[in-house]
């Protein structure tokens, strides 16, 4: 008997909150995500970042315990076209720079800790999938 492939398609990226206010403004203000809808079900908000879609939900009570490096932990990666703006802006803003950019990248954490990395774009366009 043969066996089916299984077919996954990335949907979303949920990202659990303790501060959804404090949240939503890192996410939009900082990094420029753009709202497309609220949940229904009462979850939280739809953003699209880049080619992601992200929805914040707060249903976290503490930040992430989480250390980078010693624990195993997903992490966002960014593209950006201007690292040094990029950079200027998160120091305006008051978020935690985890590494200090080089000329490649910096290392960032949310509100909560989550990990992201935003890289200077090489100018390429992305290879689909």
């Amino acid at each position: 008997m043969a066996r089916r492939k299984l077919s996954v398609r990335f949907k979303a990226l949920t990202i659990l909150c303790t501060d959804l206010a404090r949240s939503v403004r890192f996410y939009q203000n900082v990094l420029g995500a753009a709202p497309l809808r609220q949940d229904e079900s009462g979850g939280g908000p739809w953003y699209t970042l880049g080619s992601l879609t992200i929805t914040l939900v707060p249903n976290a009570a503490e930040r992430s315990p989480a250390d980078f490096p010693t624990h195993a932990m997903p992490m966002l990666w960014l593209e950006v076209d201007d690292l040094e703006m990029a950079h200027a802006r998160c120091g305006a803003a008051g978020v935690e720079i985890v590494a200090e950019p080089d000329e490649l990248f910096m290392m960032i954490a949310d509100p909560d800790g989550l990990l992201i990395e935003v890289w200077q774009s090489d100018g390429e366009p992305e290879a689909a999938g």
